[in-house]
C-alpha cells in the first residue's frame, strides 16, 4: 500500500482523494490485484511493530501520554509474532488480526486506536457519519484517551513551536490560523514538559530509585 504500483500510488496516479474510490474503480473481473494489495499491508504492519519494538527495548524510546501503556502493550503483543507461510488471502486477513497493532503514527502523536474510546469516531458517529474502521486525522482531538506521544513525536513538536510562532506573530496570516497557531504554540510546551517529567520518573523507577 506505500510502495510503488500500491494501492497509494494508484490513488495518486488517478487523484483520488480517498483510497475507498480507488477501489470502487477496479474491475469486477479481475480483482486479483486486492490480494497483492493485502499482502502490502501485512508487510507494512510487521515492518511498523519491528521498528517500533526496537526503539523501545533497543533505543529505549520514552513513550507518553493517556494510551502509553496501550502502546508498549500492544508493540510487545506483536513482536512475539514469529511468521507464518501465507498461502491464500484469507490467511494473510487472519495474520492481520495477530499482527496489526493497530497503531498509527502521525504529525506529533500516535494514535492507539480502539473503537470504544476514540474520540474521532464518536465525533463522526455526532455529525451522522458512518463509523471509519480507523482514526480519522480530521476529526482527531487532544484530549483523546488513545493518544500517545513517542520521543520521535516530541522531537517533532519541538520543531513546531518556532514555526507556530512566527505564523502567530505574522500580521499577513488571516486572524483565525494566527489565534490557532498561538493556542497551539501555548500548549506545546506543557506536553513537552509532560513528556520529560515521566520519562525522568521511568528512569528512576527502572534504576530502583537512583537518580541518574
Amino acid at each position: 500500500m506505500r510502495r510503488p504500483r500500491g494501492l497509494i500510488g494508484a490513488a495518486l496516479q488517478y487523484g483520488h482523494i480517498k483510497t475507498k474510490v480507488t477501489l470502487n474503480y477496479a474491475a469486477n473481473d479481475d480483482d486479483s490485484w486486492l490480494d497483492d494489495l493485502a499482502v502490502e499491508r501485512l508487510e507494512m504492519a510487521l515492518e511498523q511493530s519491528e521498528d517500533d519494538w526496537t526503539r523501545l527495548e533497543e533505543d529505549h524510546e520514552h513513550v507518553s501520554g493517556p494510551a502509553a501503556a496501550d502502546y508498549r502493550r500492544c508493540t510487545a503483543a506483536a513482536a512475539t509474532f514469529l511468521g507464518r507461510t501465507v498461502q491464500a488471502k484469507a490467511s494473510v486477513s487472519r495474520l492481520l488480526v495477530q499482527a496489526d497493532t493497530d497503531i498509527h503514527h502521525g504529525e506529533g502523536m500516535t494514535c492507539v486506536y480502539s473503537a470504544e474510546t476514540a474520540a474521532c469516531r464518536k465525533e463522526r458517529l455526532l455529525l451522522g457519519l458512518p463509523a471509519a474502521d480507523g482514526p480519522d486525522d480530521s476529526l482527531c482531538r487532544s484530549t483523546c484517551g488513545d493518544l500517545a506521544y513517542t520521543d520521535r513525536d516530541i522531537a517533532e513538536h519541538r520543531k513546531r513551536v518556532p514555526v507556530l510562532l512566527k505564523e502567530a506573530h505574522d500580521p499577513m496570516t488571516p486572524r483565525p490560523r494566527r489565534d490557532r497557531a498561538a493556542v497551539q504554540a501555548d500548549r506545546i510546551p506543557s506536553l513537552i514538559d509532560q513528556h520529560e517529567t515521566s520519562s525522568r520518573s521511568e528512569a528512576v523507577q527502572t534504576n530502583g530509585g537512583q537518580v541518574t
